[in-house]
């Protein structure tokens, strides 16, 4: 079996929750305590095509990174995830030079597919490791899977994932995507999974995903305390210790607590993620998370309201969120 790590996206699918504002003192700690916990990489948040603040884990420009980067621990690697769908232009995109960050995970939506390729070419030639994010697993045939992955295997990629964007896949679905990727990848490509708690399966996929032992790298995206969109994400102290007691891996939960206790405890106090029905309820309608949370705590409604306001999205409406198409259904469900 091949060596199984551990990616902390808490900086980064934690910023849905409070739209990336950490504040810059704790996106440094929070990426040191990480790295001193063992993480095996970080991710410091989004790369996109915005001006720069310094109190959000969004970045314009790969030098802005740096600051945010351990230098006294070479175990951890660092990443930063930017979407195919709404890019930083690769014009504004620096070649990799020494002490930038090392690792670029591209989101790459189906339907934009060959843009999507052109745009992680753009990173393998700027001289990043590129992690491919195929959003919405759910939504490509094993015919379409198996396609996409050879696609990018053309790129030699460090890793492509198994995403479960919306939290609907059981463990059985998830490993179905799982051995075709692992059938059909290069060998020295490494197969991820990112997993949603929408449906509270999140944890037991991981598990099972470590179980199945494929002879390559295995990549696990988790977060603090689960902090992610929607219901949150695999929990990384959760895995963490899982993988201390079965694998022998050396992860100090103590500093990922440190973490929760210090920097997302708060967080959670006034912007609570986590199981839920209205997130149970995305997850049965194949809807965005964020309408779930939209309708929740921006119309306040009751768990079977919600359910009826869904049933009113449609096609596209349900995967790409937007206050106008969530109001659009609420005007709709009124009448």
């Amino acid at each position: 079996m091949g060596e199984i790590k551990l990616l902390d996206c808490t900086l980064r699918d934690g910023g849905y929750i409070n739209g990336w504002n950490f504040g810059r003192r704790a996106i440094s700690e929070i990426s040191r305590k990480s790295s001193e916990a063992g993480s095996d990489i970080v991710e410091l948040g989004f790369l996109r095509d915005v001006p720069y603040k310094e109190d959000l884990a969004v970045f314009g420009d790969i030098r802005q990174i740096r600051p945010f980067m351990d230098r006294g621990n070479d175990k951890t690697r660092y990443a930063v995830m930017c979407e195919a769908m709404h890019p930083l232009p690769l014009s504004k995109i620096k070649s990799r030079e020494d002490g930038d960050v090392e690792i670029i995970r591209v989101i790459v939506w189906k339907r934009l597919l060959k843009e999507g390729l052109a745009y992680c070419k753009g990173m393998i030639d700027r001289g990043y490791k590129l992690c491919v994010q195929p959003n919405r697993v759910d939504q490509y045939s094993e015919e379409e899977f198996i396609r996409m992955v050879r696609c990018f295997n053309e790129l030699d990629p460090l890793a492509l994932y198994i995403v479960d964007s919306f939290g609907i896949l059981d463990a059985d679905q998830i490993l179905c995507y799982a051995d075709l990727a692992d059938e059909h990848l290069k060998k020295d490509i490494a197969l991820g999974y990112h997993g949603h708690n929408n449906l509270m399966q999140a944890y037991g996929t991981a598990q099972c995903f470590i179980k199945r032992e494929y002879g390559r790298e295995v990549y696990l995206d988790a977060s603090v305390y689960g902090i992610g969109r929607g219901a949150g994400n695999l929990n990384l102290e959760l895995i963490a210790k899982y993988l201390n007691e079965q694998k022998g891996a050396g992860y100090h939960l103590e500093d990922y607590i440190e973490i929760y206790q210090e920097y997302i405890k708060g967080i959670y106090e006034k912007e609570q993620w986590g199981y839920s029905p209205a997130y149970y309820l995305t997850a049965l309608w194949r809807c965005n998370p964020m309408y779930g949370r939209y309708y929740t705590m921006e119309r306040s409604l009751e768990d079977g309201e919600i359910s009826l306001v869904l049933q009113h999205l449609k096609g596209e409406e349900r995967v790409r969120f937007s206050k106008e198409t969530a109001e659009a259904a609420y005007e709709k469900y009124l009448h």
